[in-house]
């Protein structure tokens, strides 16, 4: 299969340093934000400078400097997907990105662990492409467990409760099986999403750290599917997620000095 043609030869053909190279004043600490909604509502907040943006087909994607709680952070909205985020830290990381967050939304498997809380993954099923190109396979990535305390003692410590534990990464939003849903819950994974399996190939890969958190918003726990608040893009969270987003990013900097980043 090809899932099993893993090469760990850092150099490939085309590398990100090929085609980005380093910013002066770009933020070691980034934060991804899958919500348009956030992201202008922080830009409006806090004000923000463009200080980069990565090339996309779309057009170019902004990467704006903001200041706030006492860091200076890159942000940026990725583009939806394994490839498009993970690309999106991979392209970061020549820029002068060490530190990596991401936040957005997720479905619920597991309505009763997680109402009501965000949702801390602590291990990734791999049931998409991209990751298998920067790890041997396996069904699972488990996520940098520094990192992961990192965003457990920001949470604790700004009073936001959560909930830990495994999340299903997809490619197929709608193959989202009823079958399918039940293993991955068996598995003991609370939340389904489409890109941590994937970023937490590329943050292992590339030797920088990373961690992402969710809001719940439709849930696959019951008969069918209930949408929830998914149309609401966040709205109500936003000073929540991108200060819990922030404190994460200072407690991974914190790490530092053990590890050489």
């Amino acid at each position: 299969m090809l899932h099993n043609e893993f090469d760990p030869n850092p150099r490939a053909i085309i590398n990100p340093e090929d085609c980005y190279r380093p910013v002066e004043g770009f933020p070691e600490i980034c934060v991804g934000i899958f919500s348009r909604h956030i992201l202008e509502w922080v830009l409006s907040a806090y004000g923000g400078e463009e200080i980069s943006h990565f090339g996309c087909c779309l057009g170019p994607i902004p990467i704006y400097r903001v200041e706030a709680f006492g860091a200076s952070a890159a942000v940026f909205l990725p583009l939806i997907g394994g490839p498009g985020a993970g690309g999106t830290l991979e392209e970061s990381i020549p820029q002068g990105g060490k530190y990596f967050v991401y936040f957005g939304a997720a479905g619920v498997l597991n309505r009763e662990v997680t109402h009501g809380k965000l949702l801390l993954p602590t291990a990734a099923i791999r049931d998409e492409g991209f990751s298998y190109h920067y790890l041997p396979p396996a069904n699972e990535v488990e996520l940098d467990l520094e990192s992961v305390a990192a965003c457990r003692e920001a949470l604790t410590a700004l009073g936001y409760p959560f909930a830990e534990g495994k999340t299903w990464t997809t490619d197929a939003f709608f193959r989202e099986t009823r079958d399918k849903t039940e293993r991955r819950r068996e598995q003991g994974c609370i939340s389904v999403e489409m890109e941590c399996a994937s970023l937490a190939a590329v943050a292992r890969f590339r030797g920088v750290r990373f961690a992402q958190f969710f809001y719940a918003t439709d849930t696959l726990d019951g008969d069918g599917w209930d949408s929830g608040i998914l149309h609401e893009k966040g709205r109500g969270l936003e000073e929540v997620c991108f200060r819990a987003a922030v404190e994460t990013g200072k407690r991974m900097a914190g790490l530092a000095g053990r590890d050489g980043l």
